[in-house]
């Protein structure tokens, strides 16, 4: 590409569709739309705030906002990522496209760190342990740069290695939405006002007496009257053994058990 960004219209629609978008199909990557910016801040002169109204990111949305200053900050976001090493910038994608690519916002935690073979260590690191139980998240990432900030004496393979090896196995849980029968529902709000329960307590109690060892991990009610009830996978078999040898539905076989357990309570 050459000549000025602004004379290459296809090229320069590919970064506004790029841009100020949740959608996954954009056309450049994170690290070309990064290129892009401070490459036309630099041919255009613009501040970071004309840059941004050029581009329409942090634009001004309504009229009750019309005297605010354009938002700078998305563009700053971007030109961040221009202090990461280059060896890896093409792993980074746009986080929302579940594409298997390093999500951008850890490319911006990584660019705090100053040495730029610590940037290509963890960049390695992670993509090698995606879709493991290793897998480093956003917390994991935002813990090892700030161990390597806080103590830069400390090799960071040691770092990462430590946070990989704290990092909590996942648990695997069972869980179950079943809608509350109406006259359950009716006597279980009428004792929560009455007696001034806690619904989690008092839920929890319900249930325990049929499961009284703890076979049922927790229960509680969203805001849109369901009933979540969570087992630990090595006990959900032997209760659903439960519901199918009545050859009933799992709604009726914890309906029962609760509107049971309300009216004895």
């Amino acid at each position: 590409m050459s000549g000025n960004l602004l004379d290459d219209l296809d090229f320069y629609s590919d970064l506004l569709l790029s841009i100020g978008t949740h959608d996954s199909d954009r056309p450049l990557t994170p690290i070309e739309v990064s290129d892009s910016l401070v490459r036309l801040q630099t041919e255009t002169g613009d501040s970071l705030e004309e840059l941004s109204k050029r581009v329409g990111l942090g634009r001004k949305k309504s009229v009750s906002t019309i005297k605010k200053k354009i938002d700078t900050t998305q563009i700053r976001i971007f030109q961040n990522l221009q202090k990461l090493s280059r060896r890896n910038v093409y792993s980074l994608g746009w986080g929302r496209s579940k594409d298997g690519k390093v999500a951008m916002t850890l490319g911006g935690d990584i660019a705090r760190l100053s040495n730029k073979n610590d940037h290509d260590l963890l960049f390695n690191t992670i993509i090698e342990n995606m879709d493991t139980e290793k897998q480093l998240v956003k917390n994991d990432v935002k813990n090892i740069v700030n161990r390597k900030i806080n103590s830069p004496e400390v090799d960071m393979s040691e770092i990462i290695e430590l946070v990989k090896n704290t990092k909590p196995k996942p648990e695997l849980f069972c869980r179950i939405g079943i809608y509350p029968d109406g006259e359950f529902i009716e006597q279980f709000n009428t004792k929560i006002s009455i007696n001034e329960l806690k619904n989690s307590e008092f839920l929890k109690k319900l249930i325990q007496n049929k499961f009284k060892n703890n076979e049922i991990e927790s229960i509680s009610l969203s805001k849109n009257n369901i009933l979540w009830i969570t087992i630990d996978d090595k006990n959900f078999k032997e209760i659903e053994s439960q519901w199918k040898s009545k050859n009933i539905t799992v709604t009726s076989f914890f309906n029962q058990i609760l509107l049971e357990s309300i009216q004895n309570d």
